[in-house]
């Protein structure tokens, strides 16, 4: 299931839902947003890294899994940041 199409001012494009054991630039652009080690696997670490993401952000559950509705409150973060 397609998210949407993400971009940032650190250009991520990503059109898909993120999850463990996904790889891609576009699992590489979400560590690099949430500030994990940037190897392009979804792996333990970065799903730790969405799920406390989740949590300081309101996203419930937080599973650890990046797809609508995290989609959703992250797209509302980059639109409020200046």
């Amino acid at each position: 299931m397609a998210a949407g199409i993400l971009t940032t001012a650190n250009s991520c494009d990503i059109n898909r839902d993120l999850f463990f054991g996904t790889r891609g630039d576009d699992v590489k652009c979400l560590q690099e947003y949430l500030g994990v080690i940037n190897t392009g696997f979804f792996g333990n670490l970065t799903k730790g890294a969405v799920a406390n993401w989740q949590t300081d952000n309101g996203v419930a559950p937080a599973a650890g899994y990046f797809g609508p509705i995290s989609w959703k409150k992250y797209q509302q973060l980059a639109s409020a940041a200046p």
